[in-house]
């Protein structure tokens, strides 16, 4: 129920809003923080809190852990985040070039040496914006005691 409720609103108002970039931008990134609030709901999911919640101001970039596409999804729930991902085929990438285009997505290709310096001036250019969400990074690696990354190795 959640995907009709979603895939029909998302798209109406693409095609619809065409013309009004701003208001057509918020209603999307509304719309696909929904989605993932769905999932969570039909997961049963229950979001705990420890701490306190960080503040959102501009220019500000997070980094975190993740182990699946669920990981994004509960943050993603929480707080409309631009994510930096790996670029997939089939439906994933449907939803990458479609969805997550719309909250600030940063796609990349591992197998591309000129995609890291192209990536590099995207993420520069997003920090920099005033209008977009706070950008979030999952490393090539894990991050320890919150404090620096340690790449994976082959």
């Amino acid at each position: 129920m959640g995907h009709i409720i979603f895939f029909s609103s998302f798209f109406s108002v693409h095609f619809l809003l065409q013309r009004q970039q701003v208001l057509r931008r918020k209603i999307q990134r509304f719309l696909a923080e929904l989605l993932c609030c769905f999932y969570v709901a039909s997961w049963t999911g229950v979001i705990k809190y420890h701490g306190p919640l960080p503040s959102l101001r501009p220019n500000q970039v997070f980094v975190a852990n993740h182990t699946s596409m669920i990981d994004f999804i509960i943050l993603e729930q929480v707080t409309p985040f631009a994510v930096t991902m790996q670029k997939h085929p089939g439906w994933v990438g449907v939803l990458q070039n479609f969805i997550l285009e719309t909250v600030g997505g940063i796609c990349f290709n591992r197998g591309e040496v000129k995609d890291r310096e192209v990536v590099g001036e995207k993420l520069k250019n997003h920090v920099e914006g005033s209008d977009n969400n706070p950008l979030l990074i999952f490393p090539e690696g894990t991050c320890v005691n919150n404090q620096y990354s340690v790449m994976f190795k082959k």
